[in-house]
């Protein structure tokens, strides 16, 4: 069996920011990573919740027939959007930010659209972790406009 690609994606988890934009970020880069990992089984690891940047690259990951994996916290569980039906869950700590430095470790790549305070800390643990390693390989970073407050 060939080897698992673990892509996290994080990103705004409310529903105010350009999600058309951020659809076609997120469709370019999974268009990108199966034609560079054609060999490779790919999961998409996000925060479970069935909302925001997390619900759209479920939702596409769906479609490229990738796993699914839900990381986050016992939080996720009592937010009023859901959680995605993803195909597998990992849940660590209590609140949001608890699962951080255990998600960062968990992934081999990154893709961040937009975020705020959680997924920028998440984003600067995830070049700590991967310090000596050819960072722009593993990291890709998007801005998506927001419209929230």
């Amino acid at each position: 069996m060939s080897k698992t690609l673990k892509i996290g994606v994080v990103g705004f988890s409310r529903n105010q920011f350009n999600k058309k934009a951020a659809r076609k970020i997120l469709k370019d880069a999974f268009e990108a990573l199966q034609q560079k990992h054609p060999d490779k089984n790919i999961e998409i690891v996000s925060g479970y919740t069935n909302s925001g940047v997390p619900k759209i690259a479920y939702e596409l990951a769906q479609t490229f027939q990738y796993t699914t994996v839900g990381f986050s916290a016992k939080q996720a569980l009592r937010v009023k959007s859901g959680v995605f039906p993803v195909d597998k869950t990992i849940i660590i700590g209590e609140k949001f930010g608890d699962e951080s430095n255990d998600f960062v470790r968990h992934i081999d790549g990154l893709i961040r659209v937009g975020g705020g305070k959680q997924s920028r800390h998440e984003v600067a643990l995830f070049k700590q972790v991967n310090l000596g390693r050819p960072i722009h390989l593993l990291l890709k970073e998007f801005e998506v406009d927001w419209y929230g407050d």
